[in-house]
């Protein structure tokens, strides 16, 4: 059994918000910007599932 801390494993504050933005910037932008104000359901499903992964592939890359 692994006791190891499960603080290490938190995505850092800058992290958090730096996806909240891309995410929020992203889905307005579709939302209004490109479908005028009817986006499907499943384009916010996959812009939610993007963001994370970006942020899971960020987290890994930056770090130590």
């Amino acid at each position: 059994m692994n006791m190891e801390s499960t603080e290490q494993k938190k995505p850092s504050v800058g992290l958090f918000l730096l996806m909240t933005a891309v995410y929020f910037g992203a889905y307005f932008g579709l939302k209004y910007g490109v479908f005028g104000g009817a986006m499907p359901w499943y384009y916010n499903v996959a812009l939610i599932a993007g963001c994370l992964l970006l942020a899971v592939a960020l987290k890994n890359r930056f770090q130590a």
